[in-house]
């Protein structure tokens, strides 16, 4: 009934709350990242909370549930958010109540708001769901059909691939301490936070139907030994 993207209102203790769907846990509780309101623009400004400070909620106290497929359009996303009283911005996380529009400034958007009937037919989405909405032109390939998600082992690579891995994987390491003051940087820390958590979610939900121990993809290992010359 409820999916990682979906939106929905729910209120407890007689507060009311808006937000969207990370996953569903293990005692069917739903998990979401709600929307706060912040003191920006004179109180005008909603953002989602930090990502250590998602919920977890019985499905009993929602009071609206708007679905939003994996393939929604920018004008989709929009229209689900405005059901719950809210218009959001450009970078995914900055939010107004629609009462506030006009008097609001709120992040661009960037993409395409609308999908084009006469594109191409390599620019339409698959009718396979597990491509989640992209074309079939060979970029992407379906999930069952790809490997598990696992992080790279620098012992199986040469030295110029197992240099970037550990690079990389201690900048990953890096961004999880970097603590940000200013406005712009807040903004990359809890976008990118709260996209960790989903992805998460979705390769452990994965890995857990074949068996597997969960993993957290923003903790990538750092004590990989270096291979033997």
């Amino acid at each position: 009934m409820y999916s990682a993207g979906d939106i929905i209102s729910f209120e407890i203790a007689d507060k009311n709350f808006h937000g969207e769907i990370l996953g569903i846990d293990d005692q069917h509780n739903i998990e979401v990242s709600r929307l706060k309101k912040t003191e920006k623009q004179e109180g005008r400004i909603w953002e989602f909370v930090a990502d250590d400070a998602w919920s977890a909620i019985e499905p009993k106290f929602v009071t609206k549930h708007i679905r939003v497929g994996n393939d929604a359009s920018r004008k989709e996303v929009v229209s689900a958010w405005k059901e719950v009283g809210f218009i959001p911005g450009g970078d995914g996380i900055t939010f107004c109540r629609v009462d506030d529009e006009d008097e609001t400034t709120l992040p661009m958007y960037g993409g395409d708001e609308s999908s084009d009937d006469d594109s191409d037919d390599e620019d339409k989405p698959s009718a396979n769901p597990e491509m989640h909405g992209y074309a079939d032109d060979g970029f992407v390939i379906p999930d069952d059909e790809g490997s598990d998600f696992d992080f790279a082992n620098p012992d199986e690579l040469d030295e110029e691939g197992a240099k970037f891995v550990r690079e990389t994987h201690q900048a990953v390491h890096d961004f999880d301490k970097w603590n940000p003051e200013d406005k712009q940087g807040k903004a990359i820390k809890n976008f990118v936070s709260t996209m960790d958590h989903k992805a998460t979610i979705q390769t452990d939900n994965v890995r857990l139907t074949k068996g597997k121990e969960t993993i957290r993809t923003s903790k990538p290992p750092l004590n990989k030994r270096k291979r033997d010359n």
